[in-house]
C-alpha cells in the first residue's frame, strides 16, 4: 500500500536536513514505530522473507517507506536486552514489578547482556531490502535510566537514592556502559544513518529522579553515547518522555541532541515548543496521542497541517505523532495526519 498519488522515493538526506535544520524540498516525517495493524496495512501487497527473523525488519523497512518515510527505525533483536520482569505484561504494570537487584551482591550476579556474543547479523541481511535513498535509524532496546527502573523497580530506587547511592551509582554504570558498546557496534553499519537515544525521564510534572542525580549517574552515560554516534558522523534524536524541560539547555548545549523527540499537550504542546526551541534543536514529532486517538480523522489531518504551515519548509520539524502509533491509535486517524506532508 503507497498512500500518495505519486510515489516519494525515501532520500535519507530530507531527514539529515532536518535534524540540521536546514530546508527541505519537502515536507518530512518522523516516527519511533507503528504497530503490527498499520505494518500488515502497508505491506499487504509486498513478498516477504520466509524467515521469522528478518520478515518481521523486512516488513517494518517496506512499511515505512510504503509510508513515505526516507527511513526505517531499527531496534536490536532479543539477543541484546535488558529483559527482567518476570510477571506477564499487560497495557499497564507497576514500576516495581519484576524487579531484581537490590543489593551489590545481586548486581554482580545479574545475566548481563555481551554486545560481544550478541547477534547484529540481521543488520548484514536486512541490508539487500534497503530501498535506494533509505537509511536505517537506530535505537536501543530502552535507555539508561529506563533500564535501571525496570532492574531495580521504581520506588525501590527513590529509597536506594538516600540509602546507597554508591550502589546505585554501580547500576547506572553497569546499564550504561552495555548500552555505549551496543551504540560503538551499530554505528558502524554504513546503513545507519542517525540514532535515537531514547530513555524515558519524567512525569507530566516533573522528571522521575532529581536533576542532582541525573547530572551526576544520567547525563554522562548520555554524553559519552552520543558522543560515539557524532564521532561516526551520525545525528542523534534523543526520545523521551515526561516534563524534562527544565533540563532542555543541558540537553542541547551540553548532551548535544540533534532533535527532541515525544511531546504530550498536557506538559508542552509540540507547537509551543517549535516557538520555543526550533532555532537550537530539531523538533521531532509531536502531534499528541490522546488527540490522535480521540479525535475524527478531519481535525488530526487539520492540526497536522496547521503545524506543517506553522513550520514551512525551514527544516527542524518533522511530522508525526507525540510518541509512536500503538494498537489503540486508529489506523484512519494515523493515516489522516501522514496524509498532510504527502499531498
Amino acid at each position: 500500500m503507497i498512500l500518495h498519488k505519486k510515489k516519494r522515493e525515501p532520500d535519507f538526506n530530507r531527514l539529515l536536513k532536518v535534524l540540521k535544520r536546514g530546508k527541505t524540498d519537502v515536507p518530512v516525517l518522523f516516527e519511533y514505530f507503528m504497530n503490527d495493524t498499520v505494518y500488515d496495512i502497508l505491506t499487504e501487497k509486498e513478498t516477504l522473507p520466509s524467515e521469522k527473523k528478518l520478515r518481521e525488519q523486512v516488513k517494518i523497512i517496506l512499511a515505512f517507506r510504503n509510508a513515505g518515510y526516507d527511513y526505517a527505525t531499527f531496534i536490536p533483536p532479543p539477543n541484546f536486552n535488558f529483559y527482567h520482569r518476570d510477571d506477564e505484561e499487560g497495557a499497564s504494570v507497576s514500576l516495581n514489578d519484576g524487579a531484581g537487584i537490590t543489593s551489590q551482591e545481586t548486581l554482580d550476579t545479574y545475566p548481563w547482556p555481551d554486545i560481544s556474543n550478541s547477534d547484529l547479523s540481521i543488520l548484514d541481511m536486512i541490508k539487500p531490502y534497503i530501498p535506494e535513498g533509505m537509511k536505517l535509524v537506530a535505537a536501543a532496546p530502552d535507555g539508561v535510566e529506563e533500564n535501571v527502573i525496570e532492574l531495580v523497580g521504581y520506588e525501590n530506587l527513590c529509597y536506594m537514592i538516600v540509602d546507597d547511592p554508591d550502589l546505585v551509582k554501580n547500576i547506572f554504570d553497569a546499564v550504561g556502559q552495555r548500552l555505549l558498546e551496543y551504540y560503538k557496534k551499530v554505528v558502524e553499519y554504513d546503513i545507519v544513518g542517525a540514532c535515537i537515544n531514547n530513555d524515558d525521564w519524567g512525569f507530566n510534572t516533573q522528571t522521575l529522579i532529581s536533576h542532582e542525580d541525573m547530572e551526576k549517574w544520567l547525563f554522562p552515560w548520555h554524553k559519552k553515547i552520543n558522543d560515539v554516534i557524532h564521532a561516526a558522523g551520525k545525528p542523534v534524536i534523543l526520545h523521551s518522555c515526561g516534563n524534562m524541560y527544565p533540563l532542555m539547555d543541558r540537553v542541547i548545549d551540553y548532551l548535544e541532541v540533534d532533535g527532541k523527540h515525544s511531546y504530550e499537550d498536557s506538559i508542552m504542546p509540540v507547537e509551543d515548543a517549535w516557538e520555543k526551541y526550533h532555532d537550537r534543536i530539531a523538533i521531532m514529532g509531536g502531534i499528541d496521542m490522546d488527540f490522535v486517538a480521540r479525535s475524527k480523522p478531519e481535525l488530526v489531518y487539520k492540526r497536522s497541517k496547521a503545524m506543517l504551515e506553522r513550520t514551512g519548509l525551514s527544516g527542524a520539524y518533522a511530522l508525526g505523532t507525540g510518541n509512536s502509533v500503538p494498537e489503540y491509535i486508529p489506523p484512519e486517524n494515523y493515516f489522516a495526519m501522514i496524509k498532510a506532508a504527502l499531498e
